[in-house]
């Protein structure tokens, strides 16, 4: 089996460990950052990331991309304006705070650390910064669905039926078949059962190109409520058709 990991990747952790292709990404990330020592920076937790999960943080933080708010989670902020040299519940730097680029944020607020973070926190840091759900991926990794967000693919398959993908600000949301979905089913429609779910949550139709389509009224990034929302309902349609599939050759 070919590694889906980096050259690097593999010599940190790979004789440590069983079959490295066979575990989580979590736990990947967590070895492989552990390799690094006790202390990180963020620079080496962006090679992490990449490393692992094949997502380039450098690229979005440069061309600005995802997670379009008007403020980050307030852990976030209160790290970022000591490092500054405010204090935690000042709001005089807010928006220089808000004007910096996303890899600049992850720095200084691992470095208001002590460079000391785990795994766990740094991907919900990444999802507050740069609206990348590293633990989503993670667990969605084996079903059925491809991800395309913030102009990468983060998730991809030969044999995915629905693609779920987002704006470049996460602003809107798409859901649509897969090239392989058409194969296997003869059409380019998903589910009635999924139109009605979609459209229950906001989603309207585009049939060019063919997909469902939700933007956000408050013209942020969606909510990782509703993101959460829309992947359980596209999981759910894939398992019943793999279900149905399953009965047809009983």
């Amino acid at each position: 089996m070919e590694n889906k990991y980096t050259a690097a990747v593999i010599k940190a952790i790979g004789n440590s460990v069983g079959n490295i292709n066979e575990m989580p990404k979590t736990e990947v990330m967590d070895l492989y950052l552990k390799s690094f020592g006790t202390e990180v920076n963020g620079t080496e937790v962006r090679e992490v990331v990449e490393g692992v999960f094949g997502i380039d943080l450098n690229y979005i933080s440069e061309k600005n991309y995802g997670n379009k708010v008007s403020m980050y989670n307030i852990s976030v902020m209160e790290s970022l304006r000591r490092s500054l040299n405010v204090t935690a519940v000042s709001t005089e730097l807010d928006a220089d705070i808000m004007d910096m680029p996303k890899n600049e944020v992850m720095d200084r607020y691992i470095e208001v650390q002590d460079k000391s973070i785990t795994g766990a926190e740094i991907r919900v840091l990444i999802n507050q910064i740069f609206g990348v759900n590293l633990d989503g991926v993670s667990g969605l990794e084996h079903a059925g669905i491809s991800i395309r967000s913030k102009g990468q693919w983060v998730l991809s398959g030969d044999t995915n039926l629905l693609i779920v993908s987002s704006s470049l600000d996460d602003v809107e949301l798409y859901v649509a078949p897969t090239e392989y979905f058409e194969e296997s089913t003869g059409s380019n429609q998903i589910p009635d059962s999924l139109k009605n779910d979609l459209t229950q949550l906001g989603f309207s139709y585009n049939g060019e190109p063919n997909h469902f389509i939700y933007r956000n009224p408050t013209n942020e990034s969606v909510p990782d409520a509703l993101k959460g929302q829309v992947m359980g309902i596209v999981l759910g349609t894939i398992q019943s058709m793999k279900q149905q599939d399953a009965n047809k050759l009983k």
